[in-house]
């Protein structure tokens, strides 16, 4: 996999809805990065992960960043007038991303220092973070869902010059609109994972993320992600991670897909992003139409891997993690597999995946690590691959699982 491509795919997450996606992080990376390359093109590529992750630690609001689209309401929401703050610390985890920090950091900042969360003034404000939010102002506002949009959204968004940004960054971004080379594949939602693509290859991240240790830490952030949206499951992804590669060595499967075992654990339920907060964080019985919504987190799963073209790595990642809640009798989803026809490391997590759910304190039916094997058993053949069971019984017997499997992850 590569770094830039991944980064790509977390910020296609950041903006999933069951239907589709919102490309709204897309657009204001997209966008940036041409201003950036316009204005002060050395601070490019610190601009445009910025973009790519600046709304990252807005999840687990009660609704998608863009529907606060007035500063009293983010003020006055205390998870969106953090989330500045929350996505700094994120991106602070990834080596070679401190620039792109501090520019997420300031993103909401305004030119005459009403904004948040330092409420800096004027050139104060890092100049890629100015770029930052303007981008998202005009995103935000529609300008960008076709040509005769962006005359609209000029209108809309000039009052705000000298209050939110500074008269010469606006007549930057109006003369940038007649670049018809860059707009009309960024208007168009069909080009716009292809223009995406390009871009990834044109400013790679840097030195000290672009290897597999960095690609690891980007999939622990993932993990992060899902522990922001439902903070009652956290560490549920990490504990799958570490059960899985253990299995996985015990039932013999080589180091590589041992370790591909470990990496779809942690990012398996990153489609969980796309769901409704409201539907994440209930624990009552849902109705048909909300299972069926929430169901679709496994297809949502999938698609965030492949939403660039042209990168097999990734997609087959999401194609283990994102069938880990079939069935070994077909009675699963999202394309109802039997059998071996289910990627045996997606066999794998289903199985540790149900255990640490039976056997977590989220569960209104917790059971101790014993009886959680003791169902599995039951369910071996129906929901279970029923070797994948027994590998189980046999690593661990039937007491301590969950904490066997800890410690020899």
């Amino acid at each position: 996999m590569v770094p830039a491509q991944l980064l790509a795919a977390v910020s296609y997450m950041t903006d999933l809805i069951p239907d589709g996606c919102l490309y709204h992080s897309w657009r204001v990376a997209l966008l940036s990065q041409h201003l950036a390359s316009i204005i002060a093109p050395e601070i490019r590529r610190d601009v445009f992960y910025a973009g790519l992750l600046q709304e990252i630690g807005s999840i687990g609001a009660m609704e998608h960043i863009t529907s606060y689209n007035s500063l009293e309401l983010q003020v006055n929401d205390p998870h969106i007038k953090a989330h500045p703050e929350r996505g700094a610390a994120i991106l602070d985890w990834l080596p070679g991303l401190a620039e792109a920090s501090a520019l997420v950091r300031s993103h909401h900042e305004w030119w005459n220092g009403t904004g948040f969360p330092d409420g800096l003034a004027g050139d104060d404000i890092p100049l890629g973070s100015q770029i930052l939010r303007l981008a998202d102002a005009a995103d935000s506002a529609g300008s960008f869902e076709n040509r005769a949009a962006i005359a609209k959204g000029l209108r809309n968004l000039a009052g705000f010059t000298g209050y939110a940004w500074s008269s010469s960054l606006w007549a930057d971004f109006v003369g940038s609109t007649t670049d018809t080379a860059f707009y009309k594949p960024f208007l168009d939602k069909k080009s716009l994972p292809k223009l995406m693509a390009q871009t990834c290859k044109e400013i790679a991240v840097p030195d000290e993320l672009n290897n597999e240790e960095g690609i690891e830490r980007i999939l622990h952030v993932v993990a992060a992600m899902v522990d922001l949206k439902d903070p009652a499951t956290r560490g549920h992804s990490i504990r799958i991670a570490r059960y899985a590669k253990s299995l996985a060595k015990h039932m013999c499967l080589s180091s590589e897909d041992a370790h591909l075992a470990y990496r779809a654990g942690l990012v398996h339920d990153c489609g969980r992003l796309g769901l409704p907060s409201h539907l994440v964080n209930r624990t009552g019985r849902l109705s048909d139409k909300e299972l069926t919504i929430v169901r679709a987190h496994a297809g949502m799963t999938i698609r965030a891997f492949n939403c660039l073209p042209d990168c097999p790595e990734m997609v087959a990642l999401g194609e283990i993690a994102g069938h880990d809640h079939e069935r070994f009798d077909g009675q699963g989803y999202p394309d109802g597999l039997t059998g071996e026809r289910i990627p045996l490391i997606s066999r794998i997590l289903s199985a540790v995946d149900a255990f640490d759910a039976m056997n977590s304190v989220r569960s209104d039916r917790m059971v101790s690590s014993k009886a959680a094997v003791i169902r599995l058993q039951q369910n071996a053949g129906k929901q279970f691959d029923p070797q994948v069971v027994e590998a189980m019984v046999d690593l661990a017997g039937l007491g301590g699982f969950g904490e066997e499997l800890a410690t020899a992850a």
